[in-house]
């Protein structure tokens, strides 16, 4: 655990191109990861400010080998919110050429607002905001634009 959290540290110490090539050698050839955009009752959404990182994201993370984005995107919210869903509705995907990464995004409507749970080692703040709230992460934001704006089922990023 304390090997992790020196990993984390020292990874957002790092430029982008090496934090990218970082990623490129653990998941060579395509990254397929799984986004999940979460709301309550008020229409709020779930935003995670991540140690690793200075801007916040939305639940998500690399599908781990053999998983599926569903199961990934289950996983990720659990252990990154201690939010526990597995009904999720794949509603996008957005496809990126340039840095050979795939995002299946998911949504959920929650019936309550749920108490969270912050895991310390990968995240560090839990609010449900709305947008233009926190300052989100190009990633969260073209997810956010995505879902709220554009309603597409497929959307090709080139975003570098």
């Amino acid at each position: 655990m304390l090997l992790k959290t020196l990993a984390l540290k020292l990874y957002k110490r790092l430029p982008v191109f090496a934090q990218r090539k970082i990623v490129r050698t653990l998941y060579p050839g395509y990254v397929v990861a799984a986004k999940v955009f979460i709301t309550n009752p008020e229409g709020r959404f779930l935003a995670v400010k991540t140690t690793y990182a200075d801007d916040w994201d939305i639940p998500s993370g690399h599908c781990d080998p053999g998983e599926s984005p569903d199961e990934a995107a289950s996983r990720e919210l659990w252990e990154e919110t201690g939010i526990k869903v597995d009904n999720m509705q794949q509603c996008s995907v957005i496809f990126n050429p340039t840095l050979k990464t795939t995002q299946v995004l998911f949504t959920h409507q929650l019936s309550n607002t749920p108490q969270t749970s912050i895991d310390n080692l990968e995240i560090s703040d839990i609010r449900w905001v709305n947008r233009d709230e926190v300052p989100l992460n190009p990633y969260a934001l073209e997810t956010v634009a995505v879902i709220l704006d554009h309603k597409a089922s497929y959307w090709v990023s080139f975003r570098k």
